[in-house]
C-alpha cells in the first residue's frame, strides 16, 4: 500500500512540475525582433533558365517508297548543301517498275492514235475511240506515280543543315515513310528549348527578349527572342515548354549544348530587396516573411523570390500596403506571435 501511495505521489509531482513549465514557457514566449522598411519599386524582372541548344528547324527525312537501302552519302554530324544527295535506295524494283509504266504509256499512246485514225475512217466507233483515250490517260497517271517514286527514292537535302542523327545504315530494308535521318535546317539561327514552372509561363510571352549564355563559351552573351511558349504541361516533368530564338553571331555551336539563358518579360514587376535572414522556409523561387500587425504580433506571408544580390534577396510581386518586415530573429517566429521590437 505503501508503494503504490509513493508511486501517486511522484506522478502528482511530475505532472505539477511539467505544467509549471509549460506555463513559463508560454509566459515568456515573446522574442526579440528587429524590423527593416521597405521601399515598393517596379523594374523589370528577369526569369532564369536552362536548357538544350538545337538548331531552328528540324525534319525527319524518309523514302517515299519502302525498299533496301542502296547508299548513304553522307554521315551523322555532318554539314550539307541544299540539293545534296544524302542517300538513295537499291533502285532495281523501282526502275523496273518505272520501265513497266514507261511501255504500258508508249501502247496506249499507240492504240489512241490508232483509233483516231480508224474513227476518221469511219471503222471504229465513238466507244472504241473514247475506251483508247481513257487507257491513255491511265497510263500517263501510272507513268507520273512511277516517275514520282523513282525521284523519292532518293533523299536530297531540303536546305542547308545538319545530319543530326542517322537512324539506318546501308542493305536495311526501310518501310515505306520511316525517318532515315534527323535534319537540322541551318541559316545562322538556333532555339533554346526549356522547361519552366507554371509561376514563371503566365510572365513570359512571344517577342519578349532573352540573352543565350552557351556553356562552351564562357562569357559570351547572345542576343535572342522568346518563339514560343507552351499551352500545356509536360506529362513526365509537369513544366511548360518555352523557346527561344537566337542567332550564333559567328560563334560555334553544336546540336545538344548546354546553355543558360535570362527571359526579360515586358510586363513589370514590383519588388522589394530585403536582408537574407528576413526569408525562411525557402522553396524554389518561394519563401515567407514576417510582417508586424498593430497588436505587435506578427503575419507570416508568402513571397516570390526573384534573385540573390550577395546577402540580399530580391522579392517580386510584393504587397504594396506592407512597409515594415522582421529582418532579425525572423527563423524563431510563427504566425501570430508576439514580438518585441528592439530599436
Amino acid at each position: 500500500m505503501k508503494r503504490i501511495f509513493a508511486l501517486t505521489y511522484i506522478i502528482l509531482f511530475l505532472l505539477f512540475s511539467c505544467k509549471n513549465r509549460s506555463q513559463n514557457y508560454q509566459a515568456g514566449e515573446v522574442n526579440n525582433v528587429r524590423v527593416v522598411k521597405v521601399n515598393v519599386s517596379s523594374e523589370p524582372m528577369h526569369i532564369h533558365v536552362a536548357g538544350l541548344i538545337m538548331p531552328e528547324e528540324e525534319i525527319k527525312l524518309s523514302f517515299k517508297t519502302g525498299g533496301i537501302v542502296g547508299v548513304i552519302y553522307v554521315k551523322e554530324g555532318a554539314r550539307v548543301r541544299k540539293g545534296d544527295l544524302l542517300a538513295s535506295l537499291n533502285l532495281s524494283e523501282v526502275n523496273s517498275h518505272f520501265d513497266m509504266a514507261e511501255n504500258a504509256y508508249r501502247k496506249a499512246s499507240r492504240d489512241y492514235e490508232r483509233a483516231k485514225r480508224l474513227h476518221a475512217d469511219s471503222v471504229a466507233t465513238l466507244e472504241q475511240l473514247q475506251n483508247a483515250k481513257t487507257a491513255l490517260d491511265i497510263a500517263r497517271s501510272n507513268l507520273n506515280i512511277a516517275s514520282f517514286n523513282l525521284e523519292k527514292s532518293k533523299i536530297i537535302a531540303p536546305a542547308d543543315g545538319i545530319i543530326l542523327k542517322q537512324m539506318v545504315k546501308e542493305n536495311e530494308l526501310v518501310s515505306q515513310g520511316y525517318p532515315v535521318f534527323l535534319f537540322g535546317v541551318y541559316c545562322g539561327l538556333w532555339k533554346l528549348t526549356s522547361g519552366i514552372a507554371d509561376r514563371d509561363i503566365v510572365k513570359i510571352h512571344a517577342g519578349d527578349s532573352a540573352v543565350v549564355m552557351p556553356d562552351a563559351w564562357p562569357g559570351v552573351r547572345l542576343p535572342g527572342v522568346v518563339d514560343a511558349t507552351g499551352e500545356m504541361a509536360s506529362p513526365i516533368t509537369g513544366t511548360f515548354e518555352v523557346k527561344i530564338r537566337f542567332s550564333d553571331c559567328g560563334y560555334r555551336l553544336a546540336a545538344g549544348f548546354i546553355a543558360t539563358a535570362d527571359i526579360f518579360p515586358v510586363t513589370l514587376h514590383s519588388s522589394v530587396t530585403v536582408p537574407a535572414g528576413a526569408v525562411i522556409g525557402i522553396d524554389g523561387n518561394t519563401g515567407y516573411v514576417f510582417t508586424l500587425t498593430d497588436s505587435c504580433t506578427v503575419k507570416k506571408i508568402r513571397v516570390n523570390i526573384g534573385e540573390i544580390r550577395g546577402s540580399m534577396f530580391t522579392l517580386f510581386d510584393f504587397p504594396t500596403e506592407i512597409n515594415e518586415i522582421v529582418s532579425e530573429g525572423a527563423a524563431y517566429l510563427k504566425d501570430g506571435m508576439k514580438v518585441n521590437v528592439l530599436k
